[in-house]
């Protein structure tokens, strides 16, 4: 009968490199205790045994083991044997039948690396088979064999105990680790079949970690959301899973009760960024620290060793006049912003500035202004104010009913209402919105006021009206 073994082709020499053992067996117990076998399909199937010899001249001896295996050379192994050929014949080595197609596995129990760094499975093996047809391959599984990853190629060919390891990154830092042979045959292949024996997992104990952490920018605002660039540095071996937090102590500097601001899942180490966020709750104070923490291993990172300032943000008010913002069609309204340094009124449309912290509107429809306002640290906050424009014309106190004469003026301006409306008082106001002169008659000497345009703010028995004249 044909044979055929493989193992997996990533399996790199193995290397001897002292580190700590996390699992081990090496069979000589004569059990695979705790590992799972044969939950596939074929009558080719896993076994542990010390049988080597074969039946000549159609099943050849399985070769010996070198000095460096414990037991060798004939030592208890793990291997695939022929379930046939073992009852009715008594050969229980490292053969297979061609005549049974089979996908078997040999499956480890669960490892736990979570606390390793540079985490390496080594064994020995045989694999011979037929390439593409009857081989090995290993795999490994980091949620307790959920799902798998071959690690490499299929293996065939290896007709020696052979040296063989995986030192894949994701073997670290694992708490739910397992380890897989898997044997699949067809019709066509030479023994020696599959066989492992010397299974060791090993690491390093733990993983230094280092993190320090810097940024640029170290004045930021309160009452809107801020972004923030977090530089750090780590310095060390991050593990399978590790993610980096970015945190922002309290305005003492104190991270007893510290604000996640950003995080980062990286296996990486040296130079990282984290896109942070300072929260728009977080309150004025001018001692702040920002640091970086590390999950896997755990570490707690240096602060940026610079005092945080978050600034207040302004509080931006509008008052207007008419108070209530409603106006009559070709009509306006005086909006005065506070609370800021500098002021940007949107939109435009209808503004005689977007500038000022006082303006004059004068919408043709109902419009929302919105002002944003900016302190001296650089601040902003912003409020919004809705002028309602009505039209007016089939009410009796329209201000269209108002007349003021003459238009430009000299001297005297005359304000006459055409209906029955009485005039309590005028303002007369400049483009800010400033009160200049006022008058408790109808009219108002403005001899004394500058070439320019000015307002009228017409106060009277059904509420006020502006209109606008020149001087």
């Amino acid at each position: 009968m044909k044979k055929l073994l493989l193992l997996s082709g990533i399996i790199s020499a193995f290397n001897g490199i002292s580190q700590t053992t996390i699992y081990e067996n090496n069979f000589n117990t004569g059990a695979a205790t705790g590992w799972t076998l044969n939950s596939g399909t074929g009558d080719n199937s896993w076994i542990v045994n010390t049988e080597y010899a074969g039946f000549a001249p159609f099943i050849p001896n399985t070769p010996n083991q070198p000095v460096a295996i414990s037991g060798g050379p004939n030592s208890n192994y793990l291997h695939i044997h022929s379930g046939a050929a073992c009852t009715g014949l008594g050969v229980c080595n490292a053969a297979f039948d061609t005549g049974s197609a089979s996908n078997q596995s040999a499956e480890t129990p669960v490892i736990n690396t979570s606390t390793y760094s540079s985490v390496t499975a080594s064994y020995y093996y045989l694999c011979a088979g037929q390439s593409g047809t009857s081989y090995g391959v290993v795999e490994y599984s980091l949620n307790s064999g959920l799902s798998w990853t071959q690690s490499g190629a299929q293996i065939s060919g290896v007709t020696t105990w052979t040296a063989g390891s995986i030192s894949d990154p994701a073997l670290s830092g694992a708490a739910n680790l397992k380890i897989r042979f898997r044997w699949v045959n067809g019709a066509a292949g030479v023994d020696p079949a599959f066989a492992i024996d010397e299974f060791r997992v090993s690491g390093t104990v733990g993983s230094s970690l280092n993190v320090s952490s810097s940024i640029a920018q170290t004045t930021y605002c309160s009452v809107v959301n801020t972004a923030a660039t977090v530089n750090f540095v780590a310095t060390g071996t991050p593990l399978v899973g590790n993610v980096y937090t970015a945190q922002l102590s309290d305005a003492l500097g104190s991270f007893a009760a510290a604000t996640t601001i950003g995080t980062l899942n990286s296996v990486s180490s040296g130079a990282l960024v984290i896109n942070a966020t300072i929260p728009a709750a977080t309150p004025v104070g001018t001692q702040y620290r920002i640091r970086v923490n590390a999950s896997n291993p755990a570490a707690t990172g240096t602060d940026n060793g610079a005092n945080i300032t978050v600034n207040a943000s302004p509080t931006v008010s509008v008052t207007a006049n008419p108070a209530n913002g409603i106006m009559c069609a070709e009509s306006s309204v005086i909006m005065v912003a506070s609370g800021a340094n500098t002021y940007v009124w949107s939109p435009v449309a209808g503004l005689n500035s977007s500038t000022s912290a006082n303006v004059v509107a004068t919408p043709a429809i109902t419009t929302q202004y919105t002002v944003v306002g900016t302190e001296q640290n650089g601040c902003v906050n912003a409020t919004t104010f809705t002028i309602t424009v009505n039209d007016c014309a089939s009410i009796e106190e329209n201000e269209i009913s108002f007349s003021v004469y003459p238009n430009p003026v000299l001297s005297i301006l005359t304000v006459q209402s055409a209906s029955e409306t009485s005039i309590k008082s005028l303002t007369i106001l400049d483009l800010t919105g400033k009160v200049i002169l006022t008058s408790s008659k109808n009219s108002i000497d403005v001899s004394d006021l500058n070439s320019g345009t000015y307002f009228v703010q017409i106060t009277h028995e059904k509420g006020t009206t502006v209109r606008q004249f020149v001087k």
